[in-house]
């Protein structure tokens, strides 16, 4: 028994060794942004297709609460001052999710309605999160009924003139126990070796979508 279980913990380590070679031969470092005036917009939860900049509301989602929603701003401003050497202005949240406003492709979509937004507030750059699905931990760190997950995009977006994205980044995470999915041990091994919660997945999210944008 104890020399099986040996091999098993030997297999695990052989997967996340191979998995971690791969991830780092594909991985392209970002462009570093240049010195601009950057806003967070409070994350927004898109209500319809015409609040989205890219991609698709899911099927059957969950979204955060109102508390949720406050943590997350607060944790995001946070992470970004700490791990950046930048200036961010914040926008207030809830703009843009409003399912009474009509949105037409090449009208006032939602690129050319954070751009105008982004100009009112005299910026130069919106960093926007959009959470697509949001499913709290049912459970504890020691054990779950159903583990936590979220779906967030978060988009750079350069206001000036007619507007661009600049670029995106996805974060779509279900936490999976290691009976499951042996190349999350590396994962489980950081996360403590526990079920974490939604807003810790978001923690993970914010961290990811500074390398992608090269903040």
């Amino acid at each position: 028994m104890i020399i099986r279980r040996i091999a098993i913990l030997l297999l695990m380590l052989l997967l996340v060794v191979s998995a971690g070679c791969g991830s780092e031969q594909k991985k392209m470092p970002a462009a570093q942004l240049p010195d601009v005036k950057i806003a967070v917009v409070g994350a927004v939860v898109p209500m319809g297709t015409t609040d989205l900049l890219a991609g698709f509301i899911p099927e059957h989602r969950e979204v955060p609460s109102q508390k949720a929603l406050m943590e997350f701003d607060e944790d995001l401003m946070r992470t970004l001052s700490s791990e950046t050497r930048r200036k961010y202005d914040f926008i207030s949240p809830g703009l843009g999710a409003d399912p009474t406003v009509k949105r037409f492709p090449k009208q006032n979509g939602a690129l050319a309605y954070w751009t105008e937004i982004g100009k009112k507030n005299g910026m130069d750059v919106l960093i926007l999160p959009q959470i697509l699905h949001w499913k709290e931990r049912q459970g504890s760190a020691a054990g779950v009924r159903e583990a936590a997950a979220i779906n967030i995009s978060t988009y750079l977006i350069d206001v000036r003139g007619k507007g661009a994205l600049l670029s995106r980044s996805v974060y779509n995470e279900q936490q999976m126990g290691l009976s499951s999915n042996l190349l999350q041990f590396d994962s489980f091994v950081k996360r403590g070796g526990r079920w974490v919660t939604a807003r810790e997945l978001s923690g993970e999210a914010m961290k990811k979508l500074i390398e992608d944008f090269g903040l």
